[in-house]
């Protein structure tokens, strides 16, 4: 990583979320790592200072997968916490001591990923959040509906992919005028989700996502874009996947560096497939290779593997990795809904 080590540009953006949810003399501990941009928990560590919260920074070297968790002081120390904010270079919202801290009603303020502070000031942070909750509504209603059954998936790349849904589909309400777009979600109230007890403020964010029926997903995944721990890819990897279970991982590079990341650092629920599936509504996202931002992308769809208990499924694994399609193809109990990334029944409107 590569930065120029001077904080410039505006904050504003960042800065939302924090005034927004953290109140002077609150308990706040700011995880981050080595490998992060470190101008980013500068910056955090600098509003936090201004808002007068009692703000604690635990730096620790790189976790050697997403969604493994900080160190054991850290996470006990996640429980003693009023908020917990995660800025690392690996994805943690989806970690053990994550799910742990939320369920005992310690919210998290999620950037995590590792998004450099440019990042952090143009691209899918500046999209309208309002109207973000609005698309989620939307694709919920017009793009799935409550009944659907099944989804099918193709791609220019040859992704031939099919899952149930079945009693799977959430449809979030529309925002009220006394709805406040930086406030921490609690997902099971605020958004009608079955969730488990998520209770965070991801940001940047703008996805709809589903936790398909375990076991159901059959046919030929071809990740293109982007993908944890690879970044953006040089070549698609082509998953097989039978009754829900990946059985065979193909392609060049990219395909050999993911089989040796989930034999080193996966376990048996790893291979779990789709763990979610999930369709980006972010009009300002653009391709960063950076799953924090590029799964957001309008149109683009991730797949992901391990644990999804946190987004309505059953499975917990070690790791949780998001694998992105920019321009699939969608059916939905046989209708086309997307076609190369482009929508073709509304999505957007008025809360």
């Amino acid at each position: 990583m590569t930065t120029s080590g001077l904080i410039t540009g505006t904050l504003e953006h960042l800065r939302r979320p924090l005034v927004r949810n953290i109140s002077k003399g609150q308990r706040v501990l700011v995880l981050s790592d080595t490998e992060h941009d470190p101008r980013v928990w500068q910056a955090i560590m600098t509003i936090l200072a201004d808002i007068e919260a009692d703000a604690t920074l635990c730096l620790f070297p790189r976790r050697p997968a997403d969604y493994y968790d900080p160190p054991s002081a850290v996470c006990e120390a996640m429980m003693k916490s009023d908020v917990n904010i995660l800025c690392s270079s690996t994805g943690m919202l989806h970690c053990a001591a994550s799910l742990r801290s939320m369920e005992a009603g310690i919210p998290s303020i999620c950037l995590d990923g590792g998004m450099r502070l440019e990042w952090l000031q143009s691209g899918a942070i500046t999209d309208d959040m309002k109207q973000i909750a609005v698309r989620k509504h939307y694709v919920g209603k017009n793009i799935f509906g409550e009944g659907a059954k099944s989804c099918r998936v193709t791609s220019r790349y040859g992704t031939d992919f099919t899952y149930s849904v079945e009693n799977m589909i959430w449809v979030p309400p529309l925002p009220s005028d006394s709805f406040d777009p930086y406030k921490i979600i609690n997902f099971q109230k605020d958004e009608n989700r079955p969730a488990g007890k998520l209770y965070y403020y991801l940001y940047p964010t703008g996805e709809f996502n589903v936790a398909p029926i375990e076991g159901t997903a059959e046919g030929k995944l071809v990740i293109d874009l982007t993908m944890h721990h690879l970044g953006l890819l040089g070549s698609p990897i082509e998953l097989t996947v039978k009754k829900g279970r990946i059985v065979s991982i193909d392609g060049g590079v990219d395909a050999r560096i993911l089989r040796d990341f989930l034999a080193t650092y996966g376990d048996d629920n790893a291979y779990m497939c789709p763990a979610e599936a999930s369709v980006g509504v972010n009009a300002k996202a653009i391709v960063r290779g950076i799953q924090r931002e590029d799964k957001n992308i309008m149109g683009t769809m991730h797949f992901g593997l391990g644990t999804n208990v946190d987004v309505g499924g059953s499975i917990m694994s070690k790791i949780h990795m998001d694998g992105v399609i920019l321009e699939p193809t969608l059916y939905v109990d046989g209708v086309k809904r997307i076609e190369h990334g482009q929508f073709l029944v509304p999505i957007e409107g008025n809360a």
